[in-house]
């Protein structure tokens, strides 16, 4: 029911703890206080969404005060059990006097922790300012000017707001189509539940919607928050903040092929660890099987094994076709899909190929191709060049038991289908041209 804390304060000092938590409530900063025990340590799973935590570098009563490696090593065990890669960047706010201590304590972290759980910053207050009655404001505008130093985590920050913000605006929309009178408990609930039902049942259907209501109700409330993410301006600093934090606009260098290719995963990939996905799921992507391609590709697509990526997907080298895979691509529809409409699901033949691989020219005009991206099993970056004229039906029994690499997400899926639907109905005529 509870999102997790993003701002956390770890002291083994109780009092000291109590002290700095005051000092952030009564600016109306929510936090959580953590005491570290020596022999318990912390709940680890309370740093899962953490933005700002605020450390005691010594967190073992009694340590030496220049044993930072020592210090360090207790924090970096923690960070590397609490943090989660999958919750965003997050920045130390280390309480120490010297300097030193926190050039050395950065240093550490840097050097043990996994690279996709280390802190975007390490910066750095003195506790003992804050420890008296009446410094929470003295603490909020420190901790703000620190964090200001780097004007990409404040624009980042800025940005999360703006998504709270936009998330709250949409629940609050939907909260107001219940008229005032039936604002009573216990009215308000049920008239609530009816508005989601209609919601629900209108986005995708009365079967699908009780199949999978959180999905539909996605359906709905997700265009709508994305809107206002993308025009509301409650900050009026917001253009300022995003000037100072994204500034080679005109000089940035382009990314190499890899860099690139990470690039565009991120935009257009999705990955099953994240999602529940099957293969067929919109816009899933399954490598076909060795054991599958003679009677599921050969024989369906009436094409030769031999020469498939040569002549269907025009790789050139033998060395390079070595490297390629065949896939399927789950296409149709979007409202088919969320609609869970029975019967065929179409899928399209698909090539993984790499980026680097030389092609011949004279490719067909029903060819569509990914970016370069950077899929699960593959050690380079790959283009999906997928043959629009191969395209095939099948039942969800069939496909039950695949398992899909990825999924790409609705942009490029969308450009793949529309390629199809393009090349599928272009005009011709019959008409000769002069000697």
């Amino acid at each position: 029911m509870f999102t997790p804390a993003r701002y956390v304060i770890v002291d083994d000092s109780e009092e000291e703890l109590q002290l700095l938590t005051l000092a952030l409530q009564k600016m109306g900063a929510p936090c959580l206080p953590l005491h570290y025990d020596q022999a318990e340590g912390i709940d680890d799973t309370k740093l899962r969404g953490v933005r700002l935590l605020f450390l005691d570098l010594h967190l073992t009563t009694g340590a030496q005060t220049n044993d930072t490696a020592a210090a360090a090593a207790i924090i970096a065990g923690m960070l590397e059990n609490g943090i989660s890669s999958s919750s965003g960047p997050y920045v130390i706010i280390l309480w120490t006097k010297l300097e030193t201590q926190k050039e050395a304590f950065e240093a550490y972290i840097m050097d043990n922790l996994e690279a996709d759980k280390r802190p975007f910053a390490i910066l750095s207050l003195d506790k003992n300012l804050y420890l008296t009655t009446g410094s929470g404001e003295r603490l909020i505008a420190d901790v703000a000017r620190v964090v200001d130093t780097d004007p990409r985590l404040k624009a980042l920050f800025n940005w999360e707001r703006e998504v709270l913000r936009a998330a709250g605006s949409t629940l609050s929309e939907v909260g107001s189509l219940v008229s005032e009178a039936d604002r009573r408990a216990p009215r308000f609930s049920e008239r609530l539940d009816e508005v989601l039902s209609l919601l629900a049942r209108e986005a995708v259907g009365k079967d699908n919607a009780a199949r999978d209501t959180f999905s539909a109700i996605n359906t709905v409330l997700l265009p709508m928050m994305s809107d206002r993410i993308a025009n509301q301006r409650t900050n009026p600093d917001a253009d300022e903040i995003w000037k100072a934090a994204v500034t080679k606009i005109d000089s940035a260098v382009l990314p190499d092929v890899v860099s690139a290719a990470r690039l565009n995963t991120m935009l257009h990939i999705a990955v099953p660890a994240g999602e529940a996905m099957t293969a067929a799921s919109w816009g899933a992507l399954t490598l076909i099987p060795e054991a599958l391609i003679d009677t599921l590709i050969v024989a369906k697509f009436d094409i030769e094994r031999a020469p498939i990526f040569a002549g269907a997907f025009c790789v050139s080298e033998s060395k390079e076709r070595k490297k390629c895979q065949l896939a399927l691509l789950r296409i149709g529809a979007s409202c088919d899909y969320a609609q869970s409409r029975r019967g065929p699901i179409p899928f399209v033949l698909g090539a993984v190929i790499p980026a680097a691989a030389s092609r011949r020219e004279g490719k067909a005009k029903a060819e569509c191709c990914t970016p370069p991206i950077m899929l699960g099993g593959f050690d380079e970056p790959v283009i999906v060049a997928f043959n629009m004229h191969y395209q095939i039906s099948m039942v969800a029994a069939e496909v039950v038991d695949w398992s899909p690499t990825c999924r790409l997400r609705e942009q490029l899926l969308m450009q793949i289908t529309a390629h199809g639907a393009t090349n599928a109905t272009r005009p011709a005529i019959v008409r000769f041209a002069p000697a």
